[in-house]
């Protein structure tokens, strides 16, 4: 009996002392996650109003990185009277952008259709053509090399794209007449915010990454005009790849994934020059 009793009473020991060491391993797991979740948000990146408004503007690095204008400050350039007559007549002649109202009315036609309307009504068209039928369409505008240009580039890339569209060819350059008419005075700053943070965090929700958001911006402008292509088509790519090449890059700079709905942001001053 004795023994018995012994062995009894180890047995007892033994289940006691693996109960205690059970409850302690999981009240360790416990304080482990504890820990874990009391780090989360010391470690989750806090990014400033001001990386958030870089950015956006980042969305349109690649007309910026061409013009070999400033990537992080409202404005491209310093302000100075030089500066606002060169943008005053590149916007009436490139654009016929003469006043606020002219400026409020462009920003309107890209958001209401923009280049993407004719490039998704073309796509849809050329999709409906046998091979024969497209071969027609081609000889029909053999001497129209502007034509000729839009069938290609919609029939390339249409179905491709898909949902993007030309998305990233309008919405990077709505952002750069947000800026130059911000620079002659045409918009306010607050203005000006207000239209390019909505459209930044569109875009990020349509593309995919920096790269992809930049291709599509070639694409739309190859397929806006075939004689600017040819001429000055390779400075947007050189640009373009820049932006991909270089550290100081706002794509290499900033993380395509940056929470762009973080509450928690520090207000920055207006800005007249580039962010030191």
């Amino acid at each position: 009996m004795c023994s018995k009793v012994k062995i009894y009473l180890v047995a007892i020991l033994l289940v006691v002392s693996f109960v205690a060491l059970w409850a302690k391993d999981q009240e360790s797991k416990e304080v482990d996650k504890a820990g874990e979740k009391s780090l989360k948000p010391e470690k989750r990146k806090r990014y400033s109003e001001r990386d958030m408004k870089a950015w956006a503007l980042g969305c349109a690095a690649v007309l910026t990185e061409r013009n070999h204008d400033w990537h992080d400050s409202l404005t491209p350039c310093q302000i100075n009277e030089r500066n606002i007559e060169k943008w005053e007549k590149s916007l009436n002649n490139s654009w016929g952008i003469n006043s606020r109202a002219d400026l409020f009315d462009t920003l309107r036609w890209i958001d209401r259709e923009g280049h993407r309307r004719k490039f998704e009504a073309l796509g849809r068209f050329i999709q409906t053509l046998g091979e024969e039928e497209h071969q027609k369409v081609l000889e029909r505008y053999k001497d129209d090399k502007e034509a000729l240009q839009d069938i290609r580039i919609a029939k390339k890339y249409y179905k491709e794209l898909g949902q993007k569209s030309l998305f990233g060819w309008d919405y990077s350059r709505y952002i750069c007449l947000c800026r130059w008419g911000y620079l002659i005075g045409y918009i306010s700053e607050e203005e000006a915010w207000a239209k390019i943070m909505p459209v930044a965090k569109m875009l990020q929700n349509k593309f995919d990454s920096w790269k992809d958001l930049g291709q599509n911006y070639i694409i739309g402008r190859q397929f806006w005009s075939y004689k600017q292509t040819e001429t000055e088509g390779y400075l947007c790519e050189d640009a373009y790849q820049r932006l991909l090449d270089m550290p100081s890059s706002p794509w290499n700079k900033y993380s395509w994934n940056m929470d762009l709905t973080d509450k928690e942001t520090v207000s920055e001053p207006n800005e007249s020059g580039p962010a030191k």
